[in-house]
């Protein structure tokens, strides 16, 4: 199959992990794919009218040289209008939207979605509002690339680590991890890094610095039922944290060990070091609520194709793609995650760690890589493969 792949991105790891998820497992499939970035042509960030000036362009030569079956994006109102997803569509090649934030911001998708052949969100929950944009939706999560996320022939630490950026509830986990006793490494920045020495993450502060875009976002996230929650969420983190010392903030620095975090290349040889690898879904500031909203990421897939053992919230739908403590350890309070975390790095569990990890592996190659999610997608668009 012959793709065009749309991204409108300045650069970094937004962009990268299309390449190295989606794009290489597609073309070592044998499909030709065939990027397009407005910016990396403009060489500067553009509008949404010079994007799809572009983008058309750009089509018409590729279509006009040699055909093309298909137009993937992962396009937002900001990086596309209507009208040029709808030119590309009259000269019969399908269009198919990656819509990545839909639990959070379905609202950036308002315009676009019903231009789209098939609107691909990888979130259940809010479906409705997709359709009600005029959107043909269909849901199916993340996936991983098994070239790229694959075992490392490497020394297993014995310690619960994560790898990103280390900020919010995942920064209280595992500060929480730490102050149990438990050792605890990130491969990443540390809170710190990422908001100085300021209140961790005020979020109402944060709002007022950046006026006109958060601002909007809030007005727009009143509407529907998870965007209230994330707004009351942040409300009331920021009222605990102005009064009370979070624990990311109140840990000893020595406490965890921060090192530099990895490139993708490196990520199966960290995830193969970890002992235990620390899923942290909850959404946005809603894990200050009683009942948090919960959003699997792409590490939820990432670590198990790496033959990790992952430890993450407990989610149905997650339960659906591995099952507890076989393919995946799930926990539902920090009780449990301490718990768990504890009795799994013990070194008599050593056996069976290696029996999760061969048997995430073995789940992750049989149903989530890449291939089985666009193959689904392209059966629904009535696409040959």
């Amino acid at each position: 199959m012959k793709i065009i792949h749309y991204c409108a991105h300045a650069g970094g790891f937004v962009y990268e992990w299309h390449r190295y998820h989606m794009i290489s497992e597609l073309e070592a499939a044998g499909h030709q794919v065939i990027d397009i970035n407005p910016v990396e042509i403009l060489g500067r960030i553009g509008s949404p009218d010079e994007y799809s000036e572009i983008t058309v362009d750009k089509v018409r030569e590729i279509y006009d040289r040699a055909g093309c079956d298909l137009f993937f994006a992962t396009a937002t109102d900001e990086t596309i209008r209507p009208g040029a997803i709808k030119e590309i569509g009259r000269r019969g090649i399908a269009t198919l939207n990656l819509s990545c934030d839909d639990l959070s911001h379905p609202f950036r998708v308002r315009a676009i979605s019903s231009s789209f052949d098939l609107t691909w969100t990888t979130v259940r929950e809010n479906q409705h509002i997709l359709r009600s944009y005029g959107a043909n939706v269909f849901a199916m999560p993340w996936g991983a690339n098994p070239h790229v996320f694959k075992p490392a022939d490497v020394k297993e630490d014995s310690v619960v680590g994560f790898v990103g950026s280390c900020y919010g509830a995942r920064a209280r986990n595992l500060a929480v991890l730490a102050n149990a006793g438990l050792p605890v490494r990130v491969y990443g920045q540390p809170p710190t890094g990422i908001y100085g020495a300021a209140p961790v993450n005020h979020p109402l502060v944060r709002a007022l610095y950046n006026v006109g875009d958060a601002w909007s976002r809030v007005y727009q996230s009143l509407f529907f039922s998870s965007g209230r929650r994330c707004l009351l969420g942040s409300l009331k983190r920021s009222v605990v944290e102005t009064f009370t010392t979070p624990p990311e903030k109140a840990i000893p620095a020595n406490r965890i060990e921060y090192l530099p975090g990895p490139s993708f290349q490196e990520l199966g040889m960290r995830f193969s070091q970890l002992a235990i690898s620390l899923g942290s879904i909850e959404l946005s500031s809603t894990y200050s609520l009683k009942k948090p909203l919960l959003f699997i990421r792409l590490r939820e897939f990432e670590v198990p194709m790496c033959g990790g053992v992952h430890l993450a919230n407990r989610l149905p739908e997650l339960g659906e793609y591995f099952e507890e403590d076989k393919e995946m350890l799930f926990y539902g309070d920090l009780e449990e995650l301490i718990d768990k975390a504890r009795y799994y790095l013990a070194p008599e569990r050593d056996h069976q760690r290696q029996k999760i990890r061969e048997h995430a592996r073995k789940r992750a190659l049989a149903e989530h890589t890449w291939l089985h999610r666009f193959g689904r997608a392209w059966q629904v668009m009535g696409l040959a493969t």
